[in-house]
């Protein structure tokens, strides 16, 4: 039977930039004159085999945690006595301070000011390439009925959705380029896995796996994105000139998020992470 299709078209009303971006490692590398990064580390469990019904969205799922995961390892959870096998997936992303402003610092207005390099998951809106393309139909329908988005949804806006699956070109390229910058990715992650263990140089400034699983039910945890910078520096994945490079770009990025930023508490967290920094740099 056919699939339905559905219709979506941003109206660049700009309310759907109410947070700052996650993105890949290497994205933070090439935005970090424009955001305050942290080093964010995210656990996902997802049963070996799937439950009753929606079998194609948790195979996707399934393939696309695999594909972005920084680690894969069983588990085993134990609910009303019964056993219960498990896979974990460690994500290392990049999250970008929201410094309490409410919305992403790189909107103007209610434009994107870097609209042309924005990041992929922005690209991808309202299909984050992180999603299975399974449920795309569920997750836009759940995205234009956010009160206050203005998304266009009417007969003049083009098919998005049809078979099943996305349709619109280009978000299928940016799903695509996603999966590969996750592959090109995947030997600074592994070496930020192993920065992790105890005894490594690193250790002290990222959080354990312990730590990660202890917490996996209330968020991420965050550690300073200049530890992930130096470990791929010592993985011969990036040279110190351009680490430096970084470095200067986050402090000039953290001067102009102090400019902004509205609470003690928000001042105090970036007066530390400059100070961090300058004396990387001084080093």
């Amino acid at each position: 039977m056919e699939g339905a299709t559905r219709r979506f078209a941003c109206t660049q009303c700009g309310k759907c930039c109410d947070r700052s971006p996650e993105v890949e490692l290497s994205e933070a590398a090439s935005l970090a004159d424009v955001f305050v990064f942290r080093l964010m580390f995210r656990l996902y469990s997802l049963p070996k085999t799937p439950g009753g019904g929606h079998s194609a969205v948790f195979y996707e799922r399934k393939r696309l945690l695999s594909a972005h995961a920084a680690r894969t390892y069983p588990t085993r959870y134990v609910r009303d006595g019964k056993r219960m096998d498990h896979n974990n997936y460690l994500m290392i992303s990049a999250l970008a301070v929201d410094a309490g402003r409410g919305a992403c610092r790189a909107l103007k207005g209610n434009r994107c000011s870097i609209y042309e390099r924005r990041p992929l998951g922005c690209r991808t809106v309202p299909f984050h390439y992180s999603r299975p393309e399974a449920s795309a139909e569920r997750d836009l329908a759940r995205f234009v009925s956010t009160p206050e988005y203005e998304c266009d949804t009417g007969p003049a806006a083009p098919i998005v959705i049809g078979d099943g699956g996305v349709v619109e070109e280009a978000t299928k390229g940016v799903r695509s380029e996603a999966l590969a910058l996750a592959n090109a990715d995947r030997p600074w992650k592994e070496a930020i896995v192993r920065g992790m263990k105890t005894g490594s140089a690193h250790a002290a400034s990222l959080p354990t796996l312990t730590d990660i699983e202890a917490n996996a039910s209330f968020g991420a945890l965050t550690s300073s994105m200049r530890v992930g910078w130096e470990i791929a520096v010592e993985a011969g994945l990036m040279n110190e000139a351009d680490c430096r490079a970084l470095l200067r770009q986050q402090v000039e990025a953290i001067n102009c998020a102090l400019a902004e930023v509205t609470t003690t508490e928000d001042y105090q967290t970036l007066r530390e992470m400059g100070a961090e920094y300058r004396h990387a740099l001084a080093a």
